[in-house]
C-alpha cells in the first residue's frame, strides 16, 4: 500500500516555503514520508488551494490527458506541488477556474514544468490561457548538460538519486475514482519539480546561461495553434503542387481542420493529408473518384463536401504562399556546414549540439538567407553571439 492521506486544506501550508531557487530544499520527497495529497473537486477547495500557494514563489505543474480519439486534448488531471503538499485539481468536477487562472498568469509566482509544450497546448484549449513564468525543467538541462531531451525520470535519478517506477504510459485519466497507482504517478510526476528546479537554476547561474534559457523560454513557454489556412504548408510533397494545384491543397486543409474542430475528431479521422494532395491536383473531382481513394465510411461522410469544396476552389482560390523546397545538394553542403560549426560551439560548451543547431533549424537558416539574406529567427536571439558570425560568413561566401 503506497502511503498517501487526502488531507484537509484548514490550516497552514505544510513544508518550509523555497524562495530562493538556489537554496538546498528543506525536505527532500520520498514514497517513505508521509506525503500529504489534497485531492480538489470543489470550486471552494480550488479557491482555498490557491491561496495557500501565495505563500510561495514557486510551484510545480504537470497535467494528464487523453488524446486518442479527439483533436483536442482532454483534460483528465491538473497536478500542482507547493512545498511538501500535492494537489490533484479534478477538472471533470470544477466550474470555476479563475482562481488557479490567476495562479497561471501571476507573474511573481514561477510555474515549473517539464517539456511543457503539450502542458501548454491543454491549458491554452481547457482554460484559454497560457501560463507565464514558466521554467521547463527539461530545456533548462539542456543548457548545463549534453543531454537535450532528458525525460522527467532521467532528470529524478540524475540530479536527486531517486529512481522512480515504470509506470504505463497508457492510462485513463478519464475514469473515477483514479486508482491507488494512478496517484502515484501523478504524485510523482509533479512532487520533484522543485528540488530539480533550484538544482537547475543553480547550475544556469553558475554557468552563466540564465539569461539564454529565459530567452529560449520566450519561445518555449508561447503556444499558437497553426491556423486553418497555413496547415498545407507541412504537407509532405506539397512543394511539387502548381500554383493552382497547391491554392486547392490550402482550401481543401483549412476545410478539413476546420471539420475535425468542429467534429473534435482527429484530422486523420476525416481525411488523410495524400488523399487531399492527390485531389488538389485535380482540375475536376467527382464524388465516384472521391469514394475511390477513401474508405467507405468516410467516403459517405465527406464526399460531397468534399467535391463542393473543390469546385469552390475551381473559381475561386487566391494565392497560396509557396512551400518550401528541398535543399539542392550544394544548399545541403552549406546546411551540414553550419551544423559542424555549431556542433564545435556545443562540444566547448559542454552542450548537445540539438541545442545549438538542428537539421530543420540550419536548413530553415539557408533558405531564408536565400531569400532576405540575413539570418533567419532562431540566430537572432541568444545564438546569434555564439555562432551567428561563423553563420553569415559561410552563407555569404557559399550561397
Amino acid at each position: 500500500m503506497w502511503p498517501w492521506s487526502r488531507v484537509s486544506l484548514t490550516g497552514s501550508p505544510s513544508g518550509e516555503n523555497w524562495n530562493t531557487p538556489t537554496e538546498e530544499p528543506s525536505f527532500m520527497p520520498c514514497k517513505g514520508d508521509a506525503a500529504s495529497i489534497s485531492w480538489i473537486d470543489t470550486d471552494a477547495d480550488l479557491r482555498e488551494a490557491v491561496d495557500r500557494w501565495a505563500s510561495f514563489s514557486s510551484i510545480g505543474v504537470d497535467t494528464e490527458f487523453q488524446r486518442t480519439d479527439t483533436y483536442f486534448p482532454q483534460p483528465g488531471l491538473y497536478q500542482v506541488a507547493a512545498g511538501d503538499q500535492v494537489y490533484l485539481i479534478d477538472p471533470l468536477a470544477i466550474t470555476q477556474w479563475q482562481p488557479f487562472v490567476d495562479a497561471l498568469l501571476d507573474e511573481s509566482l514561477t510555474k515549473i514544468m517539464h517539456a511543457c509544450s503539450e502542458d501548454l497546448e491543454l491549458l491554452h484549449h481547457h482554460l484559454g490561457v497560457v501560463p507565464v513564468a514558466v521554467f521547463d525543467t527539461q530545456l533548462a538541462n539542456a543548457f548545463s548538460s549534453t543531454d537535450y531531451s532528458a525525460s522527467y525520470a532521467r532528470l529524478v535519478g540524475g540530479l536527486l538519486g531517486v529512481e522512480l517506477e515504470k509506470h504505463s504510459t497508457r492510462s485513463d485519466w478519464l475514469r473515477r475514482p483514479l486508482s491507488e497507482r494512478q496517484m502515484e504517478y501523478a504524485w510523482e510526476d509533479v512532487i520533484y519539480l522543485q528540488a530539480i528546479y533550484e538544482r537547475l537554476a543553480s547550475a544556469l547561474d553558475d554557468l552563466g546561461r540564465s539569461q539564454w534559457f529565459a530567452d529560449a523560454m520566450v519561445d518555449r513557454g508561447s503556444f499558437v495553434r497553426t491556423p486553418p489556412d497555413q496547415y498545407y504548408l507541412g504537407v509532405k510533397k506539397a512543394w511539387r503542387l502548381d500554383t493552382q494545384a497547391l491554392g486547392r491543397l490550402r482550401g481543401l486543409c483549412a476545410w478539413r481542420e476546420r471539420q475535425a474542430i468542429a467534429e473534435d475528431v482527429p484530422r486523420k479521422r476525416v481525411v488523410w493529408d495524400e488523399h487531399l494532395l492527390s485531389f488538389a491536383q485535380s482540375d475536376a473531382l467527382t464524388e465516384r473518384e472521391v469514394a475511390q481513394l477513401l474508405p467507405r465510411g468516410v467516403a459517405r461522410r465527406y464526399a460531397s463536401d468534399i467535391v463542393r469544396e473543390h469546385s469552390a476552389l475551381l473559381t475561386e482560390s487566391p494565392a497560396a504562399e509557396p512551400v518550401a523546397r528541398p535543399l539542392t545538394q550544394s544548399q545541403t553542403q552549406v546546411s551540414k556546414r553550419l551544423r559542424e560549426i555549431a556542433g564545435a560551439c556545443a562540444a566547448s560548451l559542454e552542450v548537445a549540439q540539438e541545442l545549438i543547431g538542428r537539421k530543420r533549424d540550419t536548413d530553415q537558416c539557408v533558405r531564408h538567407f536565400l531569400h532576405t539574406g540575413e539570418l533567419s529567427d532562431t540566430y537572432r536571439g541568444w545564438r546569434h553571439g555564439l555562432v551567428g558570425g561563423e553563420f553569415r560568413a559561410v552563407l555569404l561566401e557559399r550561397l
